[in-house]
């Protein structure tokens, strides 16, 4: 997969994320004192977009946080509901954990990919090249 490509999946991940956390804020009453995920839910509703508009050598590893932050968010909240017994209600946050850790792992397979490709290949340390002795 090349880098644009997963690039592009990745982008498009952001987008659904992003919409998702929106309507989680119209719908729900998560804006509200005592919320302990309102400032964490905040930045990762601001976090994956902006990750998704930069450009050049920053976008990559940008958009990895990203979602490395949102999948750490959402692994604590799912988490919550489990030690309260209430699993099910919580159950909605696999899919967006998920949908995070593939898309940066996408990434970060591209990318190494890319780099792989165009470094002149070498023996791997620590192995000795013998060639022919003269005499």
């Amino acid at each position: 997969m090349t880098t644009r490509t997963a690039m592009t999946i990745a982008r498009w991940t952001i987008g659904v994320l992003t919409v998702v956390m929106i309507y989680y804020f119209v719908t729900s009453d998560a804006i509200r004192p005592g919320n302990p995920f309102l400032v964490p839910d905040l930045v990762l509703t601001v976090l994956l977009p902006a990750s998704a508009t930069l450009r050049g050598r920053l976008a990559v590893p940008a958009m990895i946080f990203a979602f490395a932050w949102a999948a750490a968010v959402w692994t604590v909240s799912l988490c919550t509901y489990i030690t309260r017994g209430a699993f099910p209600d919580g159950a909605n946050h696999i899919p967006l954990i998920l949908s995070s850790v593939v898309a940066a792992g996408l990434l970060a397979i591209s990318v190494n990919s890319r780099t792989r490709a165009h470094e002149p290949e070498r023996p791997a340390e620590g192995l000795r090249v013998e060639g022919r002795t003269g005499g």
